[in-house]
């Protein structure tokens, strides 16, 4: 294996922190870039010497020196174009979600499989520093046996319909895969695979959206914690993610918008905050990228792997049944 992956990028306005990141990484090489604004693409090839500029997806996938495509163009466009770069040979990290539907993850697996190559998908709240601590603590004893685990993705989206609207497009994203994914895969990667979920939701705020725009879930894990997640991407709030867990020995909140968190622990004070730094970060792309290429350098499946991914949007799909028939679902885990 050579000492440097060679880098593909398809789509730059989220890849664009992708490439921000990666440009000083010492074992990649940004070999490829791809995107339909054509004056985006000679900015970035001229400044970065970006071998290949592109508007053909094509052309990054088929290209002999791309070792890892970064497929970050919209979300319906990510089974065609994962797909296209495992028949080429190559390795994906996925922006989140992973696909609009179920039957698009099974086929992006598939897909994987047959080329033997490794798919991660992008999901960047298990990269905040913050979110890593909680997630420590609730495995190490800190807070006992968790119990309840709450989080939450709060965006509005009024004005951010993205190119040509497409996030509006019921075809193209439904609200609750495209966004709450965060806060449904921030709740899956602490508390493990839900048995069973329930949903309510409504539509007050957005109304070109046809689809609702704000969720309760209820959910019950197979481990007998249960946990609320809420989405909403059209209200009246600042940008966030909201996480807590509550244990048998202590209890943590936190955000990753907030630059602190509080902790309570039953062997401290019960009945007390401790409040603690909880730095504001941006996207952990490089941690995310570092994990995918140590897992194809040791030949291990990396965090975030395709199987969870395809979990995540079931477990979405399963909320949204649950609310349009007004009754628990068993989200779909055989990927």
């Amino acid at each position: 294996m050579p000492d440097k992956l060679g880098i593909g990028i398809i789509g730059l306005r989220m890849g664009y922190g992708h490439f921000n990141s990666l440009k000083d990484m010492p074992d990649v090489d940004l070999v490829a870039v791809c995107d339909l604004d054509e004056d985006l693409l000679e900015k970035v090839q001229r400044d970065f010497e970006v071998p290949l500029a592109t508007t053909d997806y094509r052309e990054v996938v088929e290209h002999p020196d791309v070792d890892i495509v970064s497929v970050t163009a919209p979300d319906y466009l990510h089974r065609e174009q994962t797909v296209a770069a495992f028949e080429h040979g190559k390795h994906v990290m996925v922006e989140k979600p992973m696909a609009r539907t179920v039957e698009e993850c099974e086929e992006m697996i598939a897909a994987g499989r047959e080329a033997d190559r490794l798919l991660m998908v992008a999901h960047v709240a298990r990269f905040y520093g913050i979110f890593q601590k909680i997630k420590q603590w609730s495995e190490d004893g800190t807070l006992g046996e968790p119990y309840h685990i709450y989080a939450s993705y709060i965006h509005n989206y009024e004005e951010i319909p993205g190119f040509d609207g497409w996030r509006f497009d019921p075809e193209k994203r439904h609200q609750l895969i495209g966004g709450g994914c965060h806060a449904l895969d921030l709740a899956r990667w602490l508390g493990g695979e839900v048995a069973e979920v329930s949903c309510y939701a409504n539509h007050f705020n957005i109304p070109v959206l046809k689809t609702d725009d704000h969720f309760n879930i209820n959910l019950n894990f197979e481990s007998g914690c249960v946990g609320h997640v809420t989405v909403s991407v059209g209200c009246t709030h600042p940008y966030n993610m909201d996480c807590q867990v509550w244990g048998t020995k202590g209890t943590v909140m936190a955000s990753n918008t907030r630059d602190t968190a509080r902790l309570c622990l039953r062997q401290t004070d019960r009945n007390k905050w401790m409040d603690f730094p909880a730095t504001r970060e941006g996207k952990g792309i490089a941690a995310e990228f570092r994990v995918l290429i140590d897992a194809i350098r040791k030949g291990e499946t990396p965090m975030s792997d395709g199987v969870s991914g395809a979990r995540t949007v079931a477990l979405g799909w399963a909320a949204i049944e649950s609310a349009n028939e007004g009754r628990p679902v068993v989200p779909r885990t055989d990927f």
